[in-house]
């Protein structure tokens, strides 16, 4: 047993220095690699950091646990504005709202969660649904408040760290270090989003090898046959419910600061069905999987944003003919909504599991005939591999 502990201490702290060591290359690496195009690439990053906060609550809920939770949104909502009533109104600090903005979004998880966790299936996903578009109906309405459809401008800045006062220490060129959160230096909102995103994963990664994620993964198998060995489905999954939309807070909470506004058009359906897509894609109960979807798929998004032919062009300067009509193609925003949907259905087709899934998902879809269990074996076989 202290053996296996040695060598998962071992492999949590490789993966955590590997994380940092590249969290902070990549701005380094984005100015190099893009030059003039810098800003909209570090803009993808943090765009990307967001989601992944955000693919990591839901995963509690769908992957750890097994339950469609398709309102998701509706938490990130609640974390944005609460960050930016609090920090514009009453002038919080962005960190004590931030932490406010996970408290409130639990809180409603929990609101939420109580009666309605005893549902199942399609009949939890509709009510999820309908929570969802009652916070966003709430928004819309309490104009004193909200805003409602206006939306709520002028959320502060996260506030600078100013680490000049080293200068006085003697340490060279510490009187130019102070890192400021301006929209001309996005790269320094991905160091923040980094570190938030980097606590998330270490929280999914304990959750996942504690007892309580355990309790999740045997609810999600088999309610009845956990619920008989004396686990509390109801207060298991309540746990689960808050600290899932804890996470969604989160995610909104950062989102309201960095584009400075709360706009219920960015936490509708949709915005639900994204996150899902990130977990579903990434791999279901894995701590990195929804992280690498929210990867592939925002990019996905914001580099589509622009015709796919133009990229094609910038290589094929060598050709300018071909280059012209290349440019020429006409193109439609809406359009990458199409390759995003073939990809996804590509995905589903031959990699139902994820890009990367857990071992028993994996098995299961791929190598495990009907009922879980090969023809030519038997569950006893099957459990004494």
């Amino acid at each position: 047993m202290k053996a296996v502990w040695k060598k998962l201490n071992a492999s949590t702290t490789f993966w955590g220095l590997a994380f940092v060591a590249v969290a902070a290359s990549l701005p380094t690496f984005l100015r190099w690699a893009t030059g003039e195009g810098y800003e909209t690439a570090a803009n993808i990053l943090v765009l990307v950091g967001i989601g992944s906060i955000a693919a990591l609550g839901l995963n509690i809920i769908v992957g750890y646990c097994g339950l469609l939770n398709l309102g998701f949104a509706g938490f990130m909502l609640i974390g944005a504005y609460t960050t930016g009533i609090l920090m514009k109104e009453y002038h919080w600090n962005f960190w004590l709202a931030m932490l406010a903005s996970i408290a409130h979004g639990a809180f409603w998880g929990i609101v939420l969660g109580i009666p309605t966790l005893r549902l199942t299936g399609d009949y939890f996903a509709i009510v999820t649904f309908g929570f969802s578009e009652l916070v966003i109906m709430v928004a819309r309405n309490w104009d004193h408040v909200t805003r409602g459809s206006k939306g709520y401008p002028g959320v502060p800045r996260p506030p600078a760290f100013d680490f000049t006062w080293l200068s006085h220490a003697g340490i060279p060129g510490a009187e130019n270090f102070k890192i400021e959160f301006t929209i001309a230096e996005r790269g320094n909102y991905w160091y923040l989003v980094a570190v938030l995103l980097g606590i998330c994963l270490f929280v999914s990664h304990r959750l996942l090898r504690s007892r309580l994620g355990r309790a999740w993964q045997a609810l999600r198998e088999d309610e009845v046959a956990a619920e008989a060995c004396g686990i509390n489905a109801m207060w298991y999954k309540t746990i689960a419910f808050a600290i899932s939309a804890g996470f969604g807070a989160l995610a909104g909470s950062f989102q309201s600061t960095y584009y400075t506004l709360v706009d219920v058009k960015n936490f509708e359906f949709m915005t639900s069905v994204f996150v899902l897509c990130y977990v579903v894609l990434g791999g279901m109960g894995t701590v990195f999987g929804p992280v690498a979807g929210a990867a592939v798929l925002v990019s996905l998004v914001e580099l589509l944003r622009d015709s796919p032919a133009k990229y094609l062009a910038k290589v094929m300067g060598w050709w300018p003919g071909a280059q012209e009509k290349l440019i020429a193609l006409p193109w439609v925003p809406d359009m990458r909504l199409m390759i995003y949907g073939a990809i996804l259905i590509i995905m589903i087709r031959f990699r139902p599991e994820g890009l990367f899934p857990s071992r028993s998902r994996s098995r299961e879809l791929h190598e495990l005939g009907i009922g879980g269990v090969p023809d030519h074996e038997t569950l006893f076989d099957l459990r004494s591999r």
